[in-house]
């Protein structure tokens, strides 16, 4: 079979995730990764049985036999790690959020447009065979007219200045980090944008947003959506209609999706995945790219554009709280 040989630009914890997953999808192969020190490149390489460890981006981006980059950094890099990609000439997954700007994404799918290589924005999310269930659901009326959905993500992260999760040089924020899933899972459930956006944000003492809350008008469908870092919240979605509703747990990762009527479940889905959930993205973008496609089906680059201006009207909308 013919497979996509994959580098991995950045070798954090998300970039462990990818190479666990890789082993899942059968369009890919896991070949190279790169690091800006050697060390921690060939270290990661040797936890994960790859052939070769890269100690610059610049070195693994031009290998010659790597067809893909993962960029695995934090996303205030991502326009530039993607774009070096792109020049070498390389089919490019970039972590969400594909950049911290709208302006910065448009001029990421401007680049690959005009270098003609495939773009596509990690939301692993959208793979999801649950959610894929979920919105299949709806399509078929099995939970009527849509009338709500509801989603939140929230843990306490400790409070560091150093982190980038707090520091706004380093795009910090709950909204580009966490709250780019619940604004994604309203999008990928009812596929449209709000006509109406109000919403409340809590501030660090860095003046990142720690928290948000937001309700969104789209046509008859209300939207409640929700991202922390002070605290955990349900980390659950759900879709509300006139005839039935929809769960996922975990939504962002979920494998589970239940269907009820009333308080009774008349229906449950279970994925069965053989790992943690991003083989699901990998393999459709190996296989979009083994087919010559230049963007994904599922999440094409106007949805990337779609969710960061979801983003940014729910941030320019804020009546902001006392920072906490």
């Amino acid at each position: 079979m013919q497979q996509v040989r994959w580098g991995i630009l950045g070798a954090g914890r998300i970039a462990r995730q990818f190479a666990r997953d890789i082993r899942h999808a059968p369009s890919a192969r896991l070949h190279s990764v790169g690091a800006r020190e050697h060390a921690r490149a060939r270290a990661f390489a040797d936890d994960f049985g790859i052939a070769r460890a890269c100690g610059s981006y610049e070195e693994l981006v031009s290998d010659p036999d790597v067809d893909a980059i993962y960029v695995a950094t934090p996303h205030n890099f991502h326009l530039d790690h993607s774009r070096l990609a792109i020049r070498a000439g390389k089919a490019v997954l970039c972590e969400k959020p594909l950049t911290p700007s709208s302006a910065d994404s448009e001029a990421l799918i401007s680049a690959a447009r005009e270098a003609d290589v495939y773009l596509m924005e990690a939301l692993w999310t959208a793979f999801l065979p649950a959610i894929r269930k979920a919105r299949s659901w709806i399509e078929d009326g099995r939970i009527g007219d849509v009338l709500q959905v509801r989603a939140d993500f929230g843990f306490p992260a400790p409070y560091d200045t150093g982190n980038r999760l707090w520091n706004p040089d380093l795009a910090g924020g709950a909204m580009l980090d966490i709250g780019i899933y619940p604004v994604a899972f309203n999008r990928l459930m009812i596929e449209r944008g709000p006509e109406q956006v109000t919403s409340v944000v809590r501030r660090a003492p860095t003046g990142v947003d720690a928290e948000v809350s937001a309700i969104l008008q789209t046509g008859d469908i209300t939207s409640i959506l929700s991202c922390s870092f002070w605290c955990d919240l349900v980390n659950t979605g759900r879709v509300l209609g006139s005839e039935g509703w929809i769960e996922l747990p975990s939504f962002w990762r979920t494998g589970t999706a239940r269907l009820y009527r009333g308080a009774e479940q008349v229906e449950q889905f279970e994925d069965h995945r053989a790992g943690e959930g991003f083989e699901f993205e990998i393999e459709a973008a190996s296989q979009d790219i083994l087919a010559g496609r230049k963007q994904s089906a599922i999440v094409p680059h106007a949805l990337s554009l779609a969710l960061q201006d979801d983003m940014h009207k729910i941030l320019a909308a804020a009546s902001d709280a006392a920072t906490a």
